[in-house]
């Protein structure tokens, strides 16, 4: 029997703990019990082998926990810590950027076509602020593509609960309104 070492160190945490239970039992269990399972001989003759499985699994099946543990608890605390800054993130972006996170929020289904090779956008979507509605979208101009995007549910949850920062966003949106139609007036048409 060829056992390789690494394929043991990774075994899924259930299976760990069976193997350092049912080694556990051999190694421990009184000798009428073990001779009523008719295994009494088997620990007195692969005594050391059990042994050695028992101590390795318990010993990985520990870790493995505590790595798990420590893994969701730093999780919970980022995750916690992103909520905790979500409104000063907001804050710190510049007008386009609050004008297009409140031109989504004030869409019915919180989705709106923008372009695709927009830095600002871009930014938004690496931030997590929006994300594109579909995978696929058909465009009829590759140079100046817009693409659907959508409102993350936090963004959207951090206006409606915060209404200085949404009339904070809305007064920059009524701001960049007035600035694209003064300058489509200004416009000449050729």
């Amino acid at each position: 029997m060829k056992i390789d070492i690494k394929e043991i160190l990774t075994l899924p945490n259930n299976i760990m703990a069976a193997l350092t239970l049912a080694t556990g039992i051999l190694l421990f269990s009184p000798n009428f019990f073990l001779g009523k399972l008719f295994m009494l001989s088997f620990r007195e003759k692969n005594g050391f082998m059990i042994g050695i499985v028992f101590i390795v699994s318990l010993s990985i099946l520990v870790i493995n926990l505590i790595y798990r543990t420590t893994k969701a608890v730093q999780s919970k605390n980022a995750e916690k810590k992103f909520y905790a800054e979500a409104e000063k993130r907001l804050r710190k972006l510049n007008d386009y950027q609050k004008f297009i996170i409140y031109s989504l929020y004030d869409e019915y289904n919180r989705t709106l076509p923008l372009p695709l090779h927009d830095g600002a956008v871009v930014e938004l979507e690496s931030n997590f602020m929006i994300g594109k509605a579909t995978t696929q979208y058909m465009v009829s101009d590759l140079n100046n593509a817009e693409f659907p995007y959508l409102l993350q549910p936090w963004v959207s949850d951090e206006l409606a609960n915060k209404p200085d920062l949404l009339s904070h966003f809305s007064s920059v949106h009524e701001s960049k309104m007035v600035e694209m139609v003064a300058e489509t007036r200004n416009t000449p048409f050729y």
